[in-house]
């Protein structure tokens, strides 16, 4: 399986990292020049609904999105491999891209990164690839750093998704669009602000890709928090049990 890497061009540190990882797991990559947020030229052709409230940024990492699920669903091979240009990829992740096909027919997603906020998901696997598990999110989820797509969505998705109005990583993850989705367990990738260790380049950039996502949030006020964690522990314990 091809992994498709958005990079900017003004990150060639990036490129140079994750290439150098991806040989190291014998993993085959194509660079995906990212449409880049700071330049208004490269936006006027944007897929975005009129008068969204979506930065340039984020309109700039849906469009990057959109470039690589088009050379996926123009290609042969039944799933695609998409990464954003801060990911460092585990050890295993070829023998598992390897026996995915075999295993995930019928699926459209697969989610391949962890996350450090975890995330809830049904305790019934729908299948086993070499050693991991997949299992169908029980929430909705975010973060498309690394993921599997099959050819056949990646169609539909520059369909589906021409008139966004969300950031990438909330819309394609959205279970209302009918999109099959697994999370895989154990993850095989996890992004550079969310590890404990360092495999970047010295000297490069942090992510223009999608920086939005690293920026600090507002805290809840405590009534919100309190329903959110309320929610939290329903789906836990119940989830597993009456959707499996």
């Amino acid at each position: 399986m091809i992994g498709h890497l958005i990079n900017l061009d003004r990150a060639p540190e990036r490129w140079a990292s994750v290439s150098r990882i991806a040989a190291e797991r014998g993993l085959a990559i194509e660079r995906v020049p990212a449409v880049d947020g700071r330049d208004p030229e490269q936006l006027r052709q944007a897929a975005v609904a009129p008068g969204t409230a979506l930065t340039p940024v984020e309109i700039a990492c849906f469009e990057s999105h959109r470039a690589a699920w088009r050379r996926i669903a123009a290609g042969e091979a039944p799933f695609g491999l998409v990464l954003e240009d801060d990911v460092f990829l585990a050890a295993g992740i070829v023998g598992f891209l390897d026996a995915l096909p075999a295993a995930a027919a019928g699926l459209d997603l697969v989610k391949l990164n962890a996350h450090p906020r975890g995330m809830i998901l049904h305790a019934r696997p729908i299948a086993e690839v070499a050693g991991r598990r997949l299992l169908r999110p029980a929430q909705r989820t975010s973060d498309a750093s690394a993921y599997v797509i099959s050819r056949a969505f990646a169609a539909r998705a520059l369909e589906l998704h021409s008139g966004y109005r969300e950031a990438l990583d909330l819309a394609l993850f959205e279970p209302g669009t009918g999109a099959r989705i697994a999370q895989v367990d154990p993850a095989l990738a996890i992004q550079q602000r969310y590890a404990d260790f360092r495999f970047l380049d010295e000297g490069a950039p942090k992510t223009q890709i999608q920086p939005d996502r690293a920026a600090p949030r507002p805290r809840p006020g405590a009534l919100t928090a309190l329903r959110r964690e309320a929610a939290r522990l329903w789906r836990r314990r119940l989830l597993p049990s009456s959707r499996s």
